[in-house]
């Protein structure tokens, strides 16, 4: 419950969220469209040996990458707030994971049945990756928190 001086507090809106990541979350969302594109073009030659349609893993990653990237700040933004509980960064975490895994999913379903050193690969490549991510966004955070400080 708020006291009267605080003021009720306001319920959190996801446009001034976005709004609200400055020149550093929109270049981390352009980074990550940039970085997928690149992913795209270096798994072309090998998607179609499986089946997978590259135009279609190109347009699945590419729409996905301006979501999943924002959706990684806007996390990172909340969590480093004082203010703001972490459960307001959830919606924005179950965002960075679907996104995430939204051009795997679509290997693993439009490929059929993979050589088991393929699929192996693309599990390692999402291990790796998605680590890396966790382990920024981690990191993000708490340097954040101890910049407050």
């Amino acid at each position: 419950m708020t006291s009267l001086a605080e003021g009720p507090r306001r319920r959190p809106n996801w446009t001034n969220d976005v709004r609200q990541l400055g020149v550093f979350g929109r270049s981390w969302a352009v980074g990550i469209f940039l970085f997928s594109a690149a992913r795209a073009l270096l798994a072309w030659p090998t998607l179609g040996q499986f089946g997978v349609d590259p135009w279609v893993f190109l347009a699945i990653d590419l729409i996905t990458a301006v979501p999943y990237g924002v959706a990684q700040a806007v996390t990172v933004k909340i969590l480093c707030r004082d203010d703001r509980p972490a459960r307001d960064a959830a919606g924005w975490g179950i965002i960075v994971v679907v996104m995430f895994l939204a051009p795997y999913s679509y290997i693993f379903a439009a490929s059929g049945s993979m050589p088991a050193a393929a699929t192996i690969g693309v599990a390692i490549w999402m291990v790796v990756f998605g680590a890396f991510a966790l382990w920024r966004m981690v990191r993000q955070v708490r340097s954040g928190r101890a910049e407050s400080h």
